[in-house]
Protein backbone atom coordinates (compact mmCIF):
# COMPACT_ATOMS: atom_id res chain seq x y z
CA UNK A 1 0.00 0.00 0.00
CA UNK A 2 2.09 2.91 -1.49
CA UNK A 3 0.69 6.09 0.41
CA UNK A 4 3.89 8.06 1.14
CA UNK A 5 3.08 11.02 -1.19
CA UNK A 6 0.19 11.10 1.53
CA UNK A 7 3.29 11.00 4.33
CA UNK A 8 5.93 13.67 2.60
CA UNK A 9 3.13 16.20 2.24
CA UNK A 10 1.58 16.01 5.95
CA UNK A 11 5.66 16.47 7.08
CA UNK A 12 5.65 19.19 4.72
CA UNK A 13 2.17 20.65 6.00
CA UNK A 14 3.56 20.03 9.65
CA UNK A 15 7.06 21.63 9.15
CA UNK A 16 6.54 24.24 6.51
CA UNK A 17 9.92 23.94 4.76
CA UNK A 18 10.90 21.34 1.71
CA UNK A 19 14.08 20.53 3.61
CA UNK A 20 12.80 19.78 7.19
CA UNK A 21 9.87 17.85 5.33
CA UNK A 22 12.69 15.67 2.81
CA UNK A 23 15.06 15.28 6.56
CA UNK A 24 12.49 13.60 7.76
CA UNK A 25 12.46 10.67 5.37
CA UNK A 26 16.21 10.78 3.70
CA UNK A 27 15.44 12.35 0.27
CA UNK A 28 16.28 15.61 -1.26
CA UNK A 29 14.29 18.92 -0.90
CA UNK A 30 14.24 18.74 -4.54
CA UNK A 31 13.22 15.04 -4.74
CA UNK A 32 10.12 16.07 -2.40
CA UNK A 33 9.40 19.16 -4.94
CA UNK A 34 9.20 17.37 -7.84
CA UNK A 35 6.70 14.64 -6.40
CA UNK A 36 4.47 17.79 -5.07
CA UNK A 37 4.31 19.25 -8.28
CA UNK A 38 3.71 15.40 -10.08
CA UNK A 39 1.03 15.64 -7.92
CA UNK A 40 -0.60 18.85 -8.53
CA UNK A 41 -0.49 18.62 -11.92
CA UNK A 42 -1.74 15.28 -11.53
CA UNK A 43 -4.81 16.69 -9.41
CA UNK A 44 -4.96 20.11 -11.36
CA UNK A 45 -4.78 22.25 -8.17
CA UNK A 46 -2.63 24.02 -6.03
CA UNK A 47 -1.97 22.37 -2.92
CA UNK A 48 0.52 24.73 -1.29
CA UNK A 49 1.61 27.98 -1.55
CA UNK A 50 4.83 30.20 0.07
CA UNK A 51 3.76 32.32 2.25
CA UNK A 52 6.92 34.16 4.56
CA UNK A 53 9.28 31.71 3.45
CA UNK A 54 7.01 28.95 4.43
CA UNK A 55 4.75 26.29 2.92
CA UNK A 56 1.35 26.98 3.81
CA UNK A 57 -1.39 23.98 2.50
CA UNK A 58 -4.57 25.94 0.49
CA UNK A 59 -7.94 25.18 0.59
CA UNK A 60 -7.72 22.31 -2.01
CA UNK A 61 -4.57 21.16 -0.01
CA UNK A 62 -6.81 20.99 3.76
CA UNK A 63 -9.06 18.71 2.21
CA UNK A 64 -6.18 17.09 0.71
CA UNK A 65 -4.61 16.44 3.52
CA UNK A 66 -7.62 15.52 5.52
CA UNK A 67 -8.29 12.50 3.40
CA UNK A 68 -4.48 11.88 3.55
CA UNK A 69 -4.34 11.26 7.53
CA UNK A 70 -7.77 9.45 7.13
CA UNK A 71 -5.77 7.20 4.11
CA UNK A 72 -2.89 6.71 6.45
CA UNK A 73 -5.12 5.19 9.24
CA UNK A 74 -6.51 2.84 7.42
CA UNK A 75 -3.49 1.72 6.47
CA UNK A 76 -2.54 1.69 9.74
CA UNK A 77 -5.46 -0.51 11.02
CA UNK A 78 -5.09 -2.56 7.83
CA UNK A 79 -1.30 -3.81 8.71
CA UNK A 80 -2.15 -3.62 12.41
CA UNK A 81 -5.28 -6.51 11.95
CA UNK A 82 -2.76 -8.59 9.39
CA UNK A 83 -0.52 -8.75 11.89
CA UNK A 84 -2.94 -9.58 14.68
CA UNK A 85 -4.25 -12.38 12.46
CA UNK A 86 -0.61 -13.50 11.31
CA UNK A 87 1.07 -13.73 14.82
CA UNK A 88 -2.32 -15.21 16.89
CA UNK A 89 -1.76 -12.33 19.68
CA UNK A 90 -5.36 -11.53 21.07
CA UNK A 91 -6.12 -7.70 20.49
CA UNK A 92 -6.81 -7.29 24.18
CA UNK A 93 -5.12 -8.71 27.00
CA UNK A 94 -6.74 -8.08 30.39
CA UNK A 95 -5.37 -9.75 33.73
CA UNK A 96 -7.53 -9.12 36.81
CA UNK A 97 -6.89 -9.46 40.83
CA UNK A 98 -9.26 -12.34 41.54
CA UNK A 99 -11.48 -9.90 43.30
CA UNK A 100 -12.41 -8.12 40.36
CA UNK A 101 -12.39 -11.01 38.07
CA UNK A 102 -16.27 -12.04 37.27
CA UNK A 103 -16.83 -8.45 37.46
CA UNK A 104 -14.87 -8.26 34.47
CA UNK A 105 -15.97 -11.56 32.85
CA UNK A 106 -19.91 -10.84 33.50
CA UNK A 107 -20.09 -7.08 32.57
CA UNK A 108 -17.07 -6.18 30.27
CA UNK A 109 -16.04 -8.89 28.11
CA UNK A 110 -19.35 -9.49 26.36
CA UNK A 111 -19.77 -5.77 25.68
CA UNK A 112 -16.31 -5.56 24.44
CA UNK A 113 -17.04 -8.74 21.82
CA UNK A 114 -19.83 -7.12 20.72
CA UNK A 115 -18.55 -3.49 19.81
CA UNK A 116 -15.12 -5.60 17.69
CA UNK A 117 -16.63 -8.97 16.88
CA UNK A 118 -13.35 -9.81 14.76
CA UNK A 119 -11.28 -8.97 17.86
CA UNK A 120 -9.96 -11.52 20.32
CA UNK A 121 -9.64 -10.85 24.42
CA UNK A 122 -7.99 -12.73 26.73
CA UNK A 123 -8.95 -12.02 30.73
CA UNK A 124 -7.36 -14.11 33.31
CA UNK A 125 -6.73 -13.79 37.06
CA UNK A 126 -4.21 -13.32 38.79
CA UNK A 127 -3.16 -11.80 42.46
CA UNK A 128 -2.51 -7.94 42.78
CA UNK A 129 1.35 -7.87 42.81
CA UNK A 130 1.48 -10.32 39.87
CA UNK A 131 -0.96 -8.43 37.76
CA UNK A 132 1.74 -5.22 37.87
CA UNK A 133 4.62 -7.39 37.03
CA UNK A 134 2.23 -8.60 33.69
CA UNK A 135 2.07 -5.11 32.44
CA UNK A 136 5.45 -4.09 33.48
CA UNK A 137 6.48 -7.04 31.64
CA UNK A 138 4.66 -6.84 28.40
CA UNK A 139 2.69 -9.93 29.31
CA UNK A 140 -1.08 -7.56 29.50
CA UNK A 141 -2.43 -4.71 28.02
CA UNK A 142 -4.67 -3.76 31.04
CA UNK A 143 -5.11 -4.95 34.61
CA UNK A 144 -7.50 -4.53 37.20
CA UNK A 145 -5.77 -4.51 40.78
CA UNK A 146 -7.30 -4.36 44.33
CA UNK A 147 -3.92 -2.53 46.39
CA UNK A 148 -3.18 -0.76 50.14
CA UNK A 149 -1.91 2.55 48.02
CA UNK A 150 -2.56 4.42 44.75
CA UNK A 151 0.30 5.71 43.40
CA UNK A 152 2.79 3.85 40.76
CA UNK A 153 4.87 5.75 38.92
CA UNK A 154 5.07 3.29 35.87
CA UNK A 155 1.66 2.89 35.22
CA UNK A 156 -1.48 5.08 34.02
CA UNK A 157 -4.14 4.26 36.42
CA UNK A 158 -7.85 4.97 37.27
CA UNK A 159 -9.02 4.67 41.01
CA UNK A 160 -12.60 2.99 40.38
CA UNK A 161 -13.56 2.82 44.25
CA UNK A 162 -12.52 1.40 47.24
CA UNK A 163 -13.55 -1.41 48.73
CA UNK A 164 -13.11 -3.43 52.05
CA UNK A 165 -12.84 -6.96 54.10
CA UNK A 166 -16.29 -8.17 55.87
CA UNK A 167 -17.33 -11.17 58.04
CA UNK A 168 -19.64 -13.91 56.21
CA UNK A 169 -20.41 -16.95 58.19
CA UNK A 170 -22.37 -19.63 56.78
CA UNK A 171 -25.88 -20.01 58.39
CA UNK A 172 -24.74 -24.08 58.54
CA UNK A 173 -22.59 -22.97 61.42
CA UNK A 174 -25.20 -21.68 63.06
CA UNK A 175 -27.81 -23.12 65.67
CA UNK A 176 -31.62 -22.64 64.92
CA UNK A 177 -31.60 -19.77 67.02
CA UNK A 178 -28.07 -17.99 66.70
CA UNK A 179 -28.46 -14.67 64.45
CA UNK A 180 -24.91 -12.89 65.54
CA UNK A 181 -24.52 -9.48 65.04
CA UNK A 182 -20.65 -9.80 65.36
CA UNK A 183 -17.61 -12.22 65.32
CA UNK A 184 -18.09 -12.63 68.90
CA UNK A 185 -18.38 -16.03 69.92
CA UNK A 186 -17.32 -17.11 67.19
CA UNK A 187 -13.15 -18.57 68.49
CA UNK A 188 -14.25 -22.31 67.96
CA UNK A 189 -15.45 -22.18 64.47
CA UNK A 190 -13.32 -22.67 61.63
CA UNK A 191 -12.26 -19.82 59.66
CA UNK A 192 -11.14 -19.82 55.77
CA UNK A 193 -8.64 -17.69 55.04
CA UNK A 194 -6.36 -16.98 52.22
CA UNK A 195 -2.78 -17.92 52.35
CA UNK A 196 0.62 -16.01 53.36
CA UNK A 197 1.14 -15.27 49.75
CA UNK A 198 -1.37 -13.13 49.40
CA UNK A 199 -1.37 -9.27 50.46
CA UNK A 200 -4.86 -9.70 51.88
CA UNK A 201 -3.52 -12.34 54.57
CA UNK A 202 -1.82 -9.53 56.77
CA UNK A 203 -4.91 -7.39 56.42
CA UNK A 204 -7.29 -10.81 58.00
CA UNK A 205 -5.02 -11.15 60.60
CA UNK A 206 -4.93 -7.71 62.03
CA UNK A 207 -9.06 -7.61 61.64
CA UNK A 208 -8.82 -11.36 63.57
CA UNK A 209 -6.77 -9.74 66.09
CA UNK A 210 -8.56 -6.23 66.74
CA UNK A 211 -12.19 -8.47 67.18
CA UNK A 212 -10.10 -10.51 69.74
CA UNK A 213 -10.17 -13.55 67.75
CA UNK A 214 -7.88 -16.65 67.32
CA UNK A 215 -9.21 -19.31 65.42
CA UNK A 216 -8.48 -22.82 66.58
CA UNK A 217 -9.10 -24.15 63.14
CA UNK A 218 -7.59 -22.33 60.02
CA UNK A 219 -8.30 -23.72 56.31
CA UNK A 220 -5.97 -21.67 54.13
CA UNK A 221 -6.49 -20.90 50.44
CA UNK A 222 -5.33 -19.25 47.34
CA UNK A 223 -7.37 -16.59 46.83
CA UNK A 224 -10.67 -15.14 47.58
CA UNK A 225 -12.95 -16.67 45.01
CA UNK A 226 -12.23 -19.98 46.69
CA UNK A 227 -12.47 -18.92 49.78
CA UNK A 228 -16.47 -17.96 49.11
CA UNK A 229 -16.77 -21.09 47.67
CA UNK A 230 -16.18 -23.32 50.73
CA UNK A 231 -17.63 -20.93 52.76
CA UNK A 232 -20.70 -21.10 50.77
CA UNK A 233 -20.41 -25.08 51.44
CA UNK A 234 -19.87 -24.87 55.26
CA UNK A 235 -16.48 -24.98 55.69
CA UNK A 236 -15.96 -22.14 57.89
CA UNK A 237 -16.42 -18.45 58.02
CA UNK A 238 -14.19 -16.31 56.00
CA UNK A 239 -13.42 -12.82 55.64
CA UNK A 240 -14.57 -11.19 51.62
CA UNK A 241 -14.07 -7.96 49.84
CA UNK A 242 -17.62 -6.53 50.65
CA UNK A 243 -17.95 -6.33 46.77
CA UNK A 244 -18.17 -10.34 46.81
CA UNK A 245 -20.35 -10.75 50.06
CA UNK A 246 -23.41 -11.47 49.17
CA UNK A 247 -26.16 -11.93 51.98
CA UNK A 248 -28.93 -15.09 51.07
CA UNK A 249 -30.11 -18.09 52.97
CA UNK A 250 -26.94 -19.63 52.85
CA UNK A 251 -25.01 -17.35 54.65
CA UNK A 252 -24.80 -13.66 57.14
CA UNK A 253 -22.55 -11.35 56.64
CA UNK A 254 -20.84 -9.42 60.11
CA UNK A 255 -19.67 -6.40 59.07
CA UNK A 256 -15.82 -5.40 60.91
CA UNK A 257 -15.70 -2.41 62.58
CA UNK A 258 -12.19 -2.14 62.09
CA UNK A 259 -12.10 -2.89 58.61
CA UNK A 260 -9.55 -1.28 56.21
CA UNK A 261 -10.34 0.29 53.35
CA UNK A 262 -8.18 -0.48 50.20
CA UNK A 263 -8.48 0.76 46.10
CA UNK A 264 -9.79 -0.95 42.94
CA UNK A 265 -7.92 0.08 40.44
CA UNK A 266 -7.51 0.39 36.62
CA UNK A 267 -3.47 0.21 35.02
CA UNK A 268 -1.93 -0.10 32.03
CA UNK A 269 1.86 0.79 31.50
CA UNK A 270 2.70 4.31 30.21
CA UNK A 271 5.12 4.11 27.50
CA UNK A 272 2.34 1.56 25.45
CA UNK A 273 -0.97 3.65 23.96
CA UNK A 274 -3.98 1.70 24.46
CA UNK A 275 -5.47 -0.01 21.41
CA UNK A 276 -9.28 0.90 19.75
CA UNK A 277 -9.93 -2.45 22.12
CA UNK A 278 -8.11 -0.83 24.85
CA UNK A 279 -9.52 2.72 24.98
CA UNK A 280 -13.28 0.72 24.43
CA UNK A 281 -12.36 -1.13 27.71
CA UNK A 282 -11.21 1.93 29.86
CA UNK A 283 -14.08 3.15 29.02
CA UNK A 284 -16.57 0.28 30.08
CA UNK A 285 -14.53 -0.50 32.84
CA UNK A 286 -14.77 3.24 34.32
CA UNK A 287 -18.46 3.36 33.95
CA UNK A 288 -19.40 -0.40 34.51
CA UNK A 289 -16.99 -1.19 37.68
CA UNK A 290 -16.82 2.44 39.42
CA UNK A 291 -18.15 2.75 42.83
CA UNK A 292 -17.05 2.12 46.67
CA UNK A 293 -17.96 -0.84 48.82
CA UNK A 294 -18.46 -1.13 52.41
CA UNK A 295 -20.94 -1.63 55.04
Amino acid sequence: MDVTIFEYLLALAETGSLTGAAKKFFISPSALSQRLSREEQELNCILFQRKGGRFIPTKEGEIYLKYAREALQVRDDTYLQLKRLVSGRPSLRIVSSHQLFQEAAGRILPKLQALFPESRFDLFPADSPSVRQYLLNDLADMGLLCLMSSGDSLLDQIVLGTDQLTAVIPTALLGPEESPSSLKGSQDLPFVLVNDASPFRSMENELLREAHIYPGTIYEVENFLVARDLMRAGSGITLLPASMADSDSSCQILPLDAARKYYRILAWPKYRPLSPEGEAARRLITEELSGSYGF
